[in-house]
């Protein structure tokens, strides 16, 4: 829990980064919102029944709209694909500014500073973005293959709420692993940034065993955040059926929370990965996999006719 508060205290003291992340962000997200909202003042014709949403998500509005306005929409639905995968691109560019920052708790925070921090580190945490994913896929992605064959095979034996708890329990482990495998990535990014590391297999694997050995300090901090963000999801949600956005006034509350979510978010990842490198700081260092050496063996026969040696 110390390690908490003080990566906790950190972030908050950069609250100019977190205002910079978000800013970011937003105007990113502004790109795709802007045109998507003209695109539906002018597809909605003047129509009343858009207000209905603001009560709720009602299937039949939506499914009504997309007949007969996919063509303008889909353009649009594909561009905030792209969106997402820049976002994902920009919090793997942000973490090296990230790490440089929590490396100098002390000093003022440097835009110029944190952007060099982005752009050195950005080519290795690609690596290890795409190393972290293939685990990911391949270790978590195997609990959905078991869980779907194993309810094909108990279909006929099974009640619909047996099916529904073996589909829960599969699910449940595949979270879990994805999960562990993600808190292993924050950790190696920890460690490539802290060791200089290039390889991202190597600093992967360095990482698993450190998070492998200290699972109570590393992967149980890392659930505990999950909490805390699932927490504020929750309120979110509370807050949400709580305000009915049934006049200028409730829907500019409604969007003001939206935007304090958005940055809690952003907080809750710099808290993390902060927490990750405050954490990696006081444990003991993982221990580099020995590479084999060569090694020159004498043979005693050959010994006595001169100094020959064998290399294997």
């Amino acid at each position: 829990m110390n390690t908490l508060s003080i990566a906790f205290r950190q972030t908050i003291g950069s609250f100019r980064l977190l205002w910079l992340i978000y800013a970011i962000t937003l105007v990113l997200s502004l790109l795709v919102a802007l045109p998507f909202y003209n695109t539906l003042k002018v597809e909605d014709q003047n129509s009343l029944a858009f207000l209905n949403l603001l009560n709720g998500f009602d299937y039949t509005i939506y499914s009504d709209f997309m007949h007969r306005s996919q063509r303008v929409i889909s353009p649009l639905i594909s561009v905030g694909r792209w969106l997402g995968l820049g976002y994902v691109f920009l919090s793997i560019f942000f973490a090296g500014g990230i790490l440089l920052r929590f490396a100098q708790p002390n000093a003022q925070f440097n835009a110029g500073l944190f952007w060099q921090g982005c752009s050195h580190y950005i080519g290795r945490f690609l690596r290890l973005f795409l190393v972290t994913l293939l685990f990911v896929v391949v270790g978590a992605g195997l609990w959905l293959v078991a869980g779907s064959l194993v309810g094909v095979a108990l279909s006929d034996t099974l009640t619909e709420r047996g099916q529904f708890w073996i589909g829960l329990v599969f699910f449940a482990l595949f979270a879990l692993t994805a999960t562990f495998l993600l808190c292993i990535g924050d950790y190696a990014k920890v460690l490539m940034f802290q060791e200089d590391e290039l390889n991202a297999f190597r600093a992967f694997g360095q990482a698993g065993r450190l998070v492998l050995r200290h699972m109570a300090r590393t992967y149980g901090l890392y659930l505990l955040l999950i909490v805390i963000g699932t927490g504020v999801f929750g309120i979110y949600f509370l807050l949400d059926e709580a305000i009915l956005m049934s006049n200028w006034a409730t829907i500019l509350l409604m969007f003001l929370v939206q935007q304090a979510l958005i940055f809690v978010r952003v907080g809750l990842k710099v808290w993390s990965l902060g927490t990750a490198y405050t954490q990696y700081k006081k444990l003991p260092k993982p221990v580099p996999v020995p590479v084999p050496q060569t090694v020159r063996v004498i043979d005693s026969v050959a010994e006595s006719d001169g100094k020959t040696s064998v290399e294997l």
